[in-house]
This record gives structure tokens, C-alpha cells and sequence, in this order.
């Protein structure tokens, strides 16, 4: 599999708190529409920390529900955060699960595929897992636009450290199918976001290499203004590309 990019520190977790709370309403429409009700058996793939694990749940109500993330740490806050005997959290790798994972009715998957190098690849594995009858529903990134300059800058250089890691931000426009919606996050939010995320891949070396200390800490800052209200910004779009696949 390839690295998470955007770490599993506690502050990674902190950041996957928010993400959730922001998505939340669109996942929750997606889930509701496109998934069959009460499935026998549903897959959270990159669970993190249990959110989506747990939106699966109050949604679709499944029988027995898995979450599965490569990280020992997510997987760790997730157990503590969900109890219940319908749940089970596993640590092991998306792209190699274990043989015994597979007849899923619903196998979901939330902006995961970014940080895959063959998405397709993944996209066909993850479809040999499913129930006859089964549904793979992904979740990915279209697109993203802002015309604040500071917001811009930082999704360059997420775009640039992705391609550096063979990953794609808006791997979303490369899928070519299912539907596609819209939603405005409000730029402190954006920006609390993008601070938050900055702070776990900025000294990565294929960064620090090609940018400037100052260039980088300017950006922290800028990004910090935003979040904290002191510098405006319009609302950031997100386009999400939600895609139903079957067997």
C-alpha cells in the first residue's frame, strides 16, 4: 500500500475529526441513497479513527460491520471509541486484506484512493470482496477551488508532495464515473483543515527540499490567520465524486 502521506498522530486524528464533521452530511445522503439498508455484512475501508465506521453504523444499521486501516494508532481510537459486539476493528493494509474478509454486502471507502498508486487496481480488488449482491461505494476528491491565494498555495503544494509520493488529491476526476456533488466549506474551516495537515507532511523531505523555510512557515501563518478569523477568505468548494460499483 502506499504511505499515508497525511500521518497518524494524534493531530492527524484531531484533523480526521473535523474532515468528518464536514463531510458528514454528504456521506450521510450518499450512504442513505445508494447503499442497501441493514446489510449482513459492511467493510470500512480506511477507517481511521472510526468515523465513518460509526456514520456507517447509525446509517445503514448493518448486521455485522468492520473497520479496517493500516494504522495500529487509528485502529486503537477507534476500538475505544466504538463498543459494541455488531463491530470489529482490524489493522491490515487495504490492498492485502485477509482472505477471510470478503462476502461484504457494502464495502465503503472515503477519500482513500489518493493515496493509492494504482486506484484501479484497488478498485477491481475491493469489488472481488463484495457478496454477490454486494455495493463498493467510493468517495474521492473531483476537485477543489478557492480564489484565495494562501488556500491555493497550500493546494499546490499537497498536490505536489502527493505526485512526489506517486498519489493523486483529485483522484476523483480520473474515475470517469458515478455522480458528482458539490459542497462549500466555510474558509476557517478550510483553513483549520489545511493548518492541521501542513503541520504532519511539511518537513517531509520531497517539501523542504524544493521550498524554502520561509516560504513555508509564511504559509503556516497564512493559513493560521484564516482558521483563527483574522485574515477573510470566501467560502473553499469541494466537488466529491461518489461512485456505486457492483461484483
Amino acid at each position: 500500500m502506499s504511505e499515508y502521506t497525511f500521518g497518524d498522530s494524534d493531530l492527524a486524528a484531531r484533523r480526521l475529526a473535523l474532515l468528518a464533521a464536514t463531510f458528514a452530511r454528504s456521506t450521510r445522503q450518499f450512504l442513505l441513497t445508494r447503499a442497501r439498508p441493514a446489510p449482513e455484512f459492511a467493510i470500512d475501508l480506511g477507517c481511521g479513527p472510526g468515523y465513518t465506521t460509526e456514520l456507517i453504523r447509525a446509517t445503514v444499521g448493518p448486521t455485522r460491520l468492520l473497520g479496517v486501516d493500516s494504522s495500529p494508532a487509528f485502529v486503537a481510537a477507534a476500538a475505544k471509541r466504538i463498543a459494541d459486539d455488531r463491530t470489529r476493528l482490524l489493522c491490515a493494509d487495504a490492498l492485502d486484506l485477509p482472505l477471510e474478509v470478503t462476502d461484504a454486502d457494502l464495502i465503503f471507502a472515503r477519500m482513500l484512493l489518493g493515496h493509492l498508486g494504482d486506484p484501479f487496481a484497488a478498485i477491481d480488488l475491493w469489488r472481488g470482496r463484495l457478496s454477490e449482491r454486494g455495493r463498493l461505494l467510493i468517495e474521492e476528491v473531483d476537485s477543489i477551488e478557492t480564489e484565495d491565494a494562501t488556500l491555493s498555495a497550500y493546494l499546490d503544494l499537497q498536490r505536489e508532495m502527493l505526485a512526489a509520493n506517486g498519489q493523486t488529491l483529485e483522484v476523483g476526476a480520473r474515475l470517469g464515473e458515478g455522480q458528482v456533488t458539490a459542497l462549500l466549506v466555510p474558509a476557517p474551516v478550510a483553513a483549520r483543515m489545511f493548518a492541521m495537515n501542513f503541520e504532519t507532511w511539511r518537513r517531509r523531505p520531497e517539501v523542504t527540499g524544493s521550498h524554502a523555510l520561509e516560504d513555508l512557515n509564511a504559509l503556516a501563518t497564512g493559513l493560521e490567520r484564516i482558521a483563527q478569523g483574522e485574515a477573510e477568505a470566501p467560502a473553499i468548494s469541494w466537488r466529491l465524486r461518489q461512485l456505486v460499483l457492483s461484483a
